[in-house]
């Protein structure tokens, strides 16, 4: 989605309307031909999930990595999560030098560039810009553990540089701390195991297609009806429940913002806030 006009390492801003179109089409798909999905932001051969579509920023990373957590663990198929990813894990930092980078992809690539366009620094700048987003070395960083040197990974030397904010962002400081995205994800996940004829089992049906910043969708088991609200901004959003809903039935199952409920059809959503309603 976000793979420019020629090719990985140029630019193109990544649309929600295509995130909408894509999982809409797996999620129907599969359903409605007795298939599987295989639900996955991250692998060893892409970026970090929080620092590519949403924010890594320090103020908003953890409301963010909570909220794509709910997003991909909610739908129908089965979850994959990355190392690192249940931490919130994020991809190299900005300041980060070329010298820094391992990935053969990427450095051949910059090689190409630096012949082609020498004398273009604004050009060679935004490649840059791209391999922070794009590059496989975003997802080869050495697993945070603690906060010791090297991150816990190892006593030796690793193969690349440990990332900047591991002494902060490890599993050690994650793991028995209700406020982390590691218990967070905890939480989504027993929320997934409790209601699993809704969303192992149920129906899929995206809801506002047409909304450019808020991605809902429901699932849906006989009378039961469980809506996912994702906020993918950084600003407040409104947005508006369906007709029909019965908000003075409706029970949050789930928010990253801790205890919410919904008192009216149309619902505020702070930064990057998650909502899971049954109605």
């Amino acid at each position: 989605m976000d793979h420019g006009v020629t090719g990985k390492y140029s630019p193109k801003k990544w649309q929600m309307s295509e995130l909408k179109s894509l999982v809409n089409k797996w999620q129907t798909f599969m359903i409605n031909n007795d298939g599987w999905n295989a639900l996955y932001l991250e692998n060893h051969d892409q970026a970090r999930s929080v620092s590519r579509f949403t924010s890594d920023e320090p103020e908003y990373h953890g409301y963010a990595a909570k909220m794509l957590a709910t997003f991909l663990a909610l739908q129908s198929g089965t979850v994959f999560l990355y190392q690192g990813q249940e931490l919130g894990m994020t991809s190299v930092p900005t300041s980060w030098p070329i010298s820094d980078y391992k990935d053969l992809e990427c450095l051949n690539h910059w090689k190409e560039q630096l012949e082609l366009y020498h004398n273009d620094e604004e050009h060679l700048k935004t490649t840059l810009e791209e391999y922070q987003k794009k590059s496989r070395d975003n997802a080869r960083i050495p697993m945070q553990w603690d906060a010791s040197p090297q991150a816990g990974f190892t006593t030796g030397e690793p193969w690349m540089r440990v990332h900047d904010n591991y002494k902060t962002l490890n599993a050690a400081a994650q793991i028995g701390t209700p406020e982390s995205v590691f218990s967070y994800w905890q939480s989504v996940l027993k929320l997934r195991k409790s209601h699993r004829d809704v969303f192992i089992y149920g129906d899929f049906e995206m809801q506002v297609p047409e909304d450019e910043d808020v991605f809902a969708y429901t699932r849906s088991f006989q009378d039961q009806k469980i809506y996912v609200i994702c906020n993918f901004r950084k600003e407040n959003m409104s947005f508006q429940l369906p007709a029909g809903v019965d908000v003075r039935n409706a029970k949050v199952l789930l928010s990253n913002y801790g205890v919410s409920s919904v008192e009216k059809n149309t619902t505020e959503l702070r930064s990057f806030e998650t909502l899971v309603v049954l109605t």
